[in-house]
């Protein structure tokens, strides 16, 4: 009998390992093209909460015509990443849908690096490291890091060459520190909104607070509520 489980034990073993080597086969069947398109949708998915419809999809690849959308999408589906339902304009399904990268972190927090231009902010390529440091203690949650550059923030203990740590979410209360998107770039400011205007204060004297009229918000955009700071002795983070 223990001779017959162990027996079992090296099959299942085997099947595993086996069925890993189809899977990783699989994974690189895409061409570089494919790799490309399954990618935009699942940024876009993480982005938007929804997919691409497939015009989006030919615009961002520069197609000239949806039927080299549909074919490649078709190849895409074949190799098992995505299931298509014909009948919805949005009818593109993941086969496995993609956690995003600030959901999947256990004992890390992601580090956003530069962010691409036409690139959704939380796709994967903006990040461009990790911290090793557990969510638990800045309180948890979906966080995200990134570097300070300027001493705008120093009146609130925030230095140049800082790592603050955010928690992503799409506003704030007035006058609590946020992380700001503004064109392309990310700064820390203090948030006062208000129906007349949005105005995004610094900690020091010598930065004027950036101002914008009520209707003129639009390229700014509020990427979650500071946490904290990880500084080193060197006040850099290196990897």
């Amino acid at each position: 009998m223990p001779c017959f489980f162990f027996l079992l034990c090296i099959i299942i073993v085997f099947i595993l390992t086996v069925f890993s080597d189809m899977c990783e086969a699989i994974v690189k069947s895409l061409t570089d093209k494919q790799s490309k398109i399954y990618e935009f949708i699942s940024a876009w998915q993480m982005e938007n909460g929804y997919p691409p419809i497939q015009a989006e999809i030919g615009d961002h690849f520069g197609f000239c015509s949806l039927n080299a959308v549909r074919s490649h999408l078709v190849l895409i589906e074949k190799k098992g990443y995505i299931r298509l339902n014909c009948g919805k304009a949005r009818g593109i399904q993941l086969a496995s849908s993609p956690a995003s990268v600030i959901r999947r972190q256990e004992n890390f927090i992601p580090l956003l690096g530069r962010i691409a231009a036409g690139v959704p902010i939380w796709a994967e390529q903006n990040f461009e490291d990790h911290l090793p440091i557990s969510p638990a203690l800045f309180g948890g949650g979906e966080l995200f890091a990134l570097h300070v550059l300027g001493d705008s923030m120093t009146g609130a203990g925030i230095r140049n060459g800082d790592i603050a740590v955010i928690q992503r979410q799409d506003c704030v209360e007035n006058g609590e520190i946020a992380a700001v998107l503004i064109e392309q770039e990310a700064t820390l400011k203090r948030v006062y909104l208000s129906s007349e205007s949005l105005v995004l204060k610094s900690e020091n004297p010598a930065f004027e607070d950036l101002k914008y009229a009520a209707g003129k918000i639009d390229p700014v955009r509020v990427l979650g509520r500071y946490r904290g700071i990880v500084r080193t002795r060197n006040n850099r983070w290196r990897s």
